[in-house]
């Protein structure tokens, strides 16, 4: 409980929480352990002003596009944004349903916070907003990405986007980010100037994978399978033999 309450008190200072003695809708916190043995407390509103919203729908961009605009890209720089979602402040009408009930009290976001039903689409919004106008520069979420035809060219986009970045306040996560890579992991891909090939650690990860044993364990695996379909020929025929097993009453053995 001590490392709860310490997150919670750097959440306070920080500005990203503060205090309140009531509210008209409170999510319980969920904690979510990190690879650095700090926790992550994150809102369940699912529990609390999900189903009350009505979700906004903002198209997040497609992978065939995203690789095309970087098409031409010789190196590629990966920029790493810290704590994204909570870099953008809330509006006062929104404050006041994005509050969590902790152990140690009530506690309202001033900043976005992550699980949020309309989340995604209202951050991709945001992010398009912020580099469509920056050449070589694309973002999946907070996954940026930017590249050139040349050392220069990917230079300037870069100082492009790094100036915009600041121009609207946001930090990025120096240690994390990646300067004119060869070859850079970006949504599943190996991306370089020779073109598109799938991630190894996500090919060996979807050999590894169990054999299905119900429907939507199925449906897990060829979706997983289709994200890399361009790569496999043949793949409505390599899945045909799974079509029996997508009827109602089918049998797994």
């Amino acid at each position: 409980m001590d490392v709860v309450k310490k997150e919670i008190d750097r959440l306070t200072e920080s500005g990203i929480w503060i205090p309140v003695k009531s509210s008209v809708l409170a999510a319980p916190i969920v904690v979510v352990p990190k690879s650095t043995k700090a926790i992550r407390i994150c809102g369940d509103f699912k529990l609390s002003v999900n189903s009350e919203l009505e979700v906004e729908h903002y198209p997040i961009p497609r992978i065939e596009e995203i690789f095309h605009k970087l098409g031409k890209g010789q190196a590629f720089t990966k920029i790493d944004l810290a704590d994204p979602y909570l870099q953008i402040e809330l509006d006062d009408e929104s404050k006041i349903f994005m509050v969590v009930n902790t152990p140690f009290g009530l506690y309202q976001y001033q900043r976005f916070p992550f699980g949020v039903a309309s989340a995604p689409s209202i951050f991709q919004q945001f992010m398009d907003q912020l580099v469509s106008d920056i050449a070589g520069c694309v973002a999946y979420l907070d996954d940026i990405i930017v590249t050139g035809a040349n050392e220069s060219e990917h230079l300037n986009n870069l100082d492009s986007l790094l100036r915009r970045l600041e121009e609207n306040g946001l930090r990025c996560r120096v240690q994390k980010c990646k300067f004119f890579q060869r070859e850079v992991e970006y949504l599943g891909h190996v991306l370089s100037a020779n073109g598109l090939r799938p991630s190894e650690t996500r090919v060996q990860a979807i050999k590894a994978l169990p054999q299905p044993r119900n429907l939507q364990e199925l449906k897990a695996f060829i979706g997983k399978v289709n994200y890399y379909g361009k790569f496999i020929n043949n793949l409505a025929s390599l899945c045909a033999p799974f079509l029996p097993l997508r009827k109602k009453h089918a049998v797994f053995k």
